[in-house]
C-alpha cells in the first residue's frame, strides 16, 4: 500500500506481486534496467518505483549504502549473530566485480541472519520436543527458506504445533516480532490454516 500510495484494503494481487519485485529487486540491488524488465513496465515508471521506493523508506537506503561502506571499509560483512562473510574483491579496480561484491555484502546479513534464525529455530525445536517426550511424534521433514515442514502424529498436532510456532517465534529476540503461521495437512496441496 505503501509503494503504491493506497489503502491497504485496495492492494490488489497484481500490487502485491510487483511491490515484491521492487522490495526485493531494489533491496539486493537490482537496477532500474533490471527493474523495468522484471516489473514489465518503462523505463521512466521503473525509475520513478526505484526514487519514489527510497523516499517512502529512507532509512533502508541508509541501511544499504552504510553497509556498502562497511564491507568495502572492513572487507566483510555480518549477520545478526556475528557470523561473518568476506568479500576480498570489492574494492576491485573492475566496476563489474566491485559491484557484484556489493550486491553480495548487502545481501549476506539479510539472509545469512534469516538462514541462522531458521537453524536455531530447529535446534530449538528440537530440545523442546526432546524434553516434553514428544520427539518421537513429530519429525523435521524439510526446511525451505524460512518454512519448517514436519511429519507429526495427528492425534499430537494440536498439543505440538504450538511448541513448534513458539519455539520459531522465540527463537530470535529482536525489537520486531517474528510471527509464525502454522498450517496442517495431508499433503502440501490441502494445508489449511492452524490458529
Amino acid at each position: 500500500s505503501k509503494i503504491f500510495s493506497v489503502a491497504e484494503n485496495t492492494v490488489t494481487k497484481d500490487m502485491r506481486r510487483m511491490a515484491k519485485v521492487i522490495n526485493f529487486g531494489i533491496l539486493y540491488g537490482m537496477g532500474i534496467n533490471a527493474l523495468k524488465q522484471n516489473l514489465g513496465t518503462s523505463k521512466e515508471q521503473a525509475q520513478k518505483f526505484y526514487a519514489s521506493y527510497f523516499e517512502t523508506f529512507p532509512g533502508l537506503a541508509k541501511y544499504l549504502d552504510n553497509t556498502k561502506k562497511q564491507a568495502k571499509k572492513r572487507g566483510f560483512t555480518e549477520t545478526f549473530f556475528g557470523r561473518r562473510r568476506y568479500f576480498p574483491a570489492i574494492n576491485s579496480p573492475l566496476p563489474y566485480i566491485a559491484s557484484a561484491e556489493e550486491r553480495q555484502a548487502i545481501n549476506a546479513p539479510i539472509q545469512g541472519t534469516s538462514a541462522d534464525i531458521i537453524k536455531r529455530a530447529m535446534v530449538s525445536i528440537d530440545s523442546i520436543l526432546q524434553e516434553k517426550k514428544s520427539a518421537e511424534d513429530a519429525h523435521l521433514v524439510l526446511q525451505i527458506h524460512d518454512e519448517l515442514i514436519y511429519e507429526i502424529r495427528e492425534e499430537c498436532v494440536e498439543k505440538i504445533a504450538p511448541l513448534i510456532r513458539t519455539q520459531m517465534e522465540e527463537s530470535i529476540i529482536a525489537p520486531i516480532p517474528f510471527v509464525v503461521d502454522v498450517s496442517v495437512g495431508y499433503n502440501w496441496g490441502e494445508m489449511k490454516r492452524l490458529d
